[in-house]
Parts: structure tokens; sequence; C-alpha cells
């Protein structure tokens, strides 16, 4: 959080706050819903709004999920869009276009039973979930997703069956809007509040520039995930970007940067290390 607390989200219903600098836990706003076990929660572009979703509620697999927006005075949960199939035991992966993708995980009552091999996208802007294409293989308990830094998500694993140690890539609908943008030339340390330069022959075509954190996924739970956006100047030939303020925006370490343009779609990211 900007004010340098650490906010705990799910499985329990009542959100808390951790300040490590008192070292004391203090109670925060208690999600709609109720507790979701084997749900999932990741941080919204803008690192101020957390998304909760599915799990189970009341021992019932859920389609529900729900938004916190971490930066207000008073924080509060509120319903946002239901998910077209109830989850739990899945993984959330955000994309470089803003959106987040829920994958795998199962409808029963087990860790494994009746899986969900379709994949849906949320639009944070719209509150909606759209279905998009199937897996082949179930993910449900102990699987693991994440974005890679061409744009796609790995999906792998969970540990039952006769394909638990077999993996797939989804693509997005982004890569296939026509050609990518392309970063020719980036640095690889950014210092923060420091300006610099991206050269690429879309330049005039850049909507956002985007900092992706790699992942650090199990049970459900990518604790590393952030997306930060960072304002930019066009130039013929070349991006004029200025790094991250502070650390209480993009904390030290690896980041992907993705360039992407107006229709949403994003180049193949370069490694950059923020510090």
């Amino acid at each position: 959080m900007r004010d340098g607390r650490i906010a705990r989200v799910g499985p329990e219903a009542q959100t808390m706050f951790f300040d490590p600098a008192s070292n004391a836990w203090s109670s925060g706003p208690t999600m709609i819903a109720g507790s979701r076990p084997r749900g999932s929660a990741i941080m919204l572009p803008g690192s101020r709004r957390v998304l909760a979703l599915g799990g189970a509620v009341n021992q019932v697999t859920t389609a529900t999920t729900e938004v916190v927006d971490l930066g207000a005075g008073q924080p509060s949960w509120a319903f946002t869009g239901l998910m077209n199939e109830p989850r739990r035991n899945l993984n959330a992966v955000l994309l470089p276009d803003g959106t987040v993708l829920a994958v795998g995980g199962n409808r029963g009552t087990s860790n494994y039973d009746d899986p969900v091999l379709s994949a849906e996208r949320y639009d944070p802007a719209t509150g909606t979930w759209t279905p998009m294409a199937a897996q082949a293989a179930p993910r449900a308990y102990h699987s693991t997703a994440m974005l890679l830094p061409d744009g796609r998500v790995l999906s792998a694993g969970q540990t039952n069956g006769v394909m638990q140690t077999t993996a797939e890539v989804y693509s997005p609908p982004y890569l296939f809007e026509g050609p990518r943008p392309v970063i020719t030339a980036a640095p690889t340390n950014l210092d923060y509040g420091a300006a610099f330069s991206v050269e690429t022959g879309q330049a005039a075509d850049i909507a956002d520039v985007v900092l992706i954190r790699p992942s650090t996924v199990t049970h459900g739970v990518n604790f590393d995930q952030r997306s930060v956006s960072l304002p930019f100047d066009a130039q013929t030939g070349s991006l004029s970007i200025a790094g991250p303020a502070t650390s209480v925006d993009a904390p030290p370490g690896w980041y992907m940067m993705f360039l992407v343009d107006d229709r949403g779609v994003p180049s193949i990211a370069s490694w950059v290390r923020v510090a």
C-alpha cells in the first residue's frame, strides 16, 4: 500500500493490514461474499485496487468476484462482474493490456473434481468477464499460471492425474490483432525518478508503457504480480519515459517492460532492473 502497510486479502473474509513501522496488525474491510478458501486475489493495474475471485464460499464453489480500493479513505469491498464459471483452485494473471486472465480451477467440492478447462478474461474498466479458449488438461490444486515475456501465458501442472507434469501456453486475443510494437533498444537498469529512452519504430502508436513483475505463484496466489504504467512522450523513433518515482510505486527488482499500442497489442518485453 502507498502508506507503507501490507494488505492481506483472503482466504478469510476479514482484510488485514500489517504496519512494519509498528510491527502491528489492524483490521480492514470484510469481503461481502465471506471467506474465499481456494480462491485467488490479484492487485489490479494502478496498485490501488485488489480483485478477489472465486473460491469456496460456505463450501460452495463460487463465480463471484469483488474489488476493494485500498487507496480510499475508508476502503470497502464491492461486487464486480460474475465469472462465467464458478472456480476454486484457480490462477489469475495480469496481462500487459491491463486485463486479468482467470485460468483453470475446478467447480467441485474437492481439489480436482469437475475441472474448468476454459479461461476467461476480466476487464477492470467495465467489470465484465469474457470466455476465452479452453485448455486440454485440468489445472486445479497446485497448478500454476504466469505471464511470459512474449505476452503469452504459461499454465502448468496440478498434483493429480495423468497430465500433472504437462504444460500449455495460451495466446491472448491481442496476439491476433496484427503486427506488434517492437523494442529496438532499451536500458537494462532504471533509476527511481530518472527519465530514460526506449527506441521503437512504432513510437507514434504507443498508448502505454507497462512494467510487470515476474511471477512467484503457488496455491492460486501470485504474490509478486504488479503492473505499473509509466508516463512517456513520443518522439520520432523513440519514447522518452519517466521511471518509477519511488519504491512504493515499483519495489526494487526485475520487471518485464512492455510497449502497448493503441489497439492493446503489446511488444515482446525487455527485462529491466529497477533500483
